[in-house]
């Protein structure tokens, strides 16, 4: 009798598979014997069984990596370059189709063989209910596997490592499809996680820089549909896995952009303040007349007391601040190289390293920059 090997691609094929491996798993040892002598398997059949499982075990590890690499990040994302994986069954199923392939072979090889009143096409059984593996009804040997050689032996291990593998890909897929629908009944959560990567796309300014200006701003496509929704949270929902990231990154230098422009913000000064707009506006007005808030250095050097004070104030980092800052100015003063500003910093923190602990020197600067501006 020619049997099905059929798996409905969907969730419920992923819990069929799983039901099945665990059944095996009840009493695996009595199934896997039952099959070897319903089968007859020779010595050679046996050698090439183990081949074949040994063969399937390396594809499905692989898929069993990537699925576990993907997983890592893909329901953390509101958008990523593998939309849908786990969702669409398609997609989904050619990500393991390895994984699949190898339950099918061994299943249809533990199968007995049955050519009497060959039923219709449409009601041929499926080997993953027929299989001595799966649920079909199989005497206990008397002696166990210690009573076969030792190539048998081999093959009940592989095979158990072999669905031991399955079973972990299988559970991914599962619990990654949980979460997937979870989460998209959740507008909050969507719109918490829309956010957050639009923040790590844009801290991260060599990734858009080049994307910048409020042309390309009104044009994109992603920040027009947002408006359109009417709501952030709706259109967070309604878009969840469903662009690339190349989408979101052109939609979260759009977006912020857009509402630096609202603050007076240029487009780089709007992606360094991205948190905080109002700080933004005031780092703009203080760096047109910065000046009046430093001392002169020395020759024609600004003092750099006044620029790493600066620095800390805007809570952009020493890196990004810094840059800002020679970003910006445009005083009578030249400026110092940044290894001075550092350098002025350093001096703070050798003495007084308890000061430095946990952000302590760049609290102390920033609170000496605010009384710099209530003294001018």
């Amino acid at each position: 009798m020619i049997h099905w090997t059929d798996i409905e691609k969907s969730k419920d094929g992923i819990l069929q598979i799983l039901e099945v491996i665990r059944n095996y798993e009840k009493d695996g040892e009595v199934r896997f014997i039952a099959g070897i002598q319903s089968r007859n398997f020779s010595e050679c059949k046996i050698q090439q069984l183990i081949c074949i499982v040994r063969e399937r075990m390396n594809m499905t590890r692989r898929e069993l990596l990537r699925l576990s690499e993907i997983a890592v990040t893909y329901n953390k994302l509101w958008a990523t370059d593998d939309n849908n994986c786990f969702r669409d069954s398609e997609k989904l199923f050619r990500k393991i189709r390895s994984t699949l392939k190898g339950t099918k072979i061994i299943y249809k090889k533990f199968t007995p063989i049955c050519r009497k009143n060959m039923p219709d096409k449409d009601f041929r059984p499926s080997v993953f209910v027929k299989s001595t593996l799966a649920f079909a009804e199989c005497g206990r040997d008397l002696y166990g596997l210690e009573s076969y050689p030792d190539s048998v032996t081999t093959l009940y291990a592989e095979m158990g490592a072999y669905f031991a593998n399955v079973i972990a890909v299988l559970v991914i897929c599962h619990q990654e499809l949980a979460k997937e629908a979870r989460i998209s009944n959740d507008a909050e959560l969507c719109l918490k996680l829309l956010n957050e990567q639009c923040i790590n796309i844009v801290g991260d300014m060599k990734d858009v820089i080049g994307m910048l200006s409020k042309e390309k701003a009104s044009q994109d496509e992603l920040l027009k549909k947002s408006k359109k929704t009417g709501s952030l949270k709706t259109f967070a929902q309604q878009g969840f896995h469903k662009y690339n990231i190349k989408s979101i990154t052109r939609y979260a230098t759009s977006r912020v952009v857009e509402s630096g422009a609202q603050y007076g913000l240029d487009d780089l000064e709007s992606l360094y303040f991205v948190n905080n707009y109002d700080k933004g506006k005031k780092a703009k007005e203080i760096m047109t007349n910065f000046d009046t808030y430093a001392d002169k250095g020395r020759g024609k050097k600004m003092d750099t007391t006044a620029i790493a004070e600066f620095v800390c104030w805007t809570g952009l980092g020493m890196a990004k601040g810094y840059k800002y800052f020679v970003s910006s100015y445009k005083g009578q003063y030249d400026l110092p190289q940044k290894k001075s500003v550092w350098a002025r910093f350093d001096s703070y923190k050798k003495a007084d390293p308890e000061a430095a602990l946990d952000g302590g020197l760049e609290r102390k600067f920033a609170s000496d920059f605010e009384n710099r501006m209530n003294n001018h």
